[in-house]
């Protein structure tokens, strides 16, 4: 389990605000948040971000892993990022359960604009040389022609409201990214931006979020194939 850790606080940096989270409807749709598997090896290591990389060989199989595990689930839609590795899980998704597939472009990773492709630890460093802006404003923050957290949930947010409205009361699962799914989880459990970094997004797990009457609520973290029920 690895977490994408924050830069160092720089001294005397205010605490971020929390989000204020999306008003519920109280349906009580549960909508499984599910990061796609793990991706070729020779993408291992490096920022890929929205480039559309492929599935390895272990990643196929977790994906197989993870259609298997929802099988007996009502799920009534399967919601999935165009890319590859999304849209492959939601096939198997989709053969296993029954339900349709709609691909939705706001579930797409986040874009790393002129950092995306270099090396994680490329990545880091830049991140880190500029702590004091990102702890300034976290949620607003993005690299050099890329996207910040707040403007992933501004279009994927829109996406998990469908979902809920089209299968409201019912199972819905929605085939994602991992940074994604960490500003959904920021934006609708309303956390401060260095909140969101604490919560471990493997490949092939899953979160279930549900719109309860009092509120959107985090019932289930990062579960592996096995442990869902």
């Amino acid at each position: 389990m690895k977490l994408l850790l924050p830069p160092p606080r720089p001294p005397g940096s205010p605490d971020p605000p929390a989000q204020s989270p999306p008003i519920s409807t109280g349906t009580q749709t549960q909508v499984w948040l599910v990061r796609h598997a793990e991706v070729a090896p020779e993408f291992h290591g490096l920022a890929y971000g929205a480039a559309d990389v492929p599935l390895s060989e272990r990643g196929r199989e977790q994906s197989r892993e993870v259609a298997a595990a929802f099988e007996g689930f009502r799920v009534a839609r399967i919601y999935a990022s165009p890319s590859q590795r999304t849209q492959e899980l939601a096939t198997l998704l989709a053969a296993t359960t029954g339900a349709a597939v709609m691909t939705l472009d706001g579930l797409r990773e986040i874009d790393r604009g002129a950092w995306q492709g270099g090396t994680r630890e490329e990545f880091r460093e830049r991140w880190h040389a500029d702590a004091e802006s990102w702890w300034h404003d976290p949620w607003h923050w993005h690299p050099t022609e890329g996207e910040c957290d707040a403007e992933v949930f501004a279009r994927a947010w829109p996406e998990i409201q469908r979902a809920t409205e089209e299968a409201a009361g019912a199972v819905c699962v929605v085939c994602t990214h991992a940074n994604t799914i960490r500003a959904l989880l920021t934006g609708a459990l309303g956390l401060p931006s260095p909140a969101g970094y604490e919560l471990a997004i493997d490949p092939a797990h899953a979160h279930l979020l549900v719109d309860a009457e009092e509120g959107w609520v985090l019932r289930e973290k990062n579960l592996a194939p096995g442990s869902l029920a």
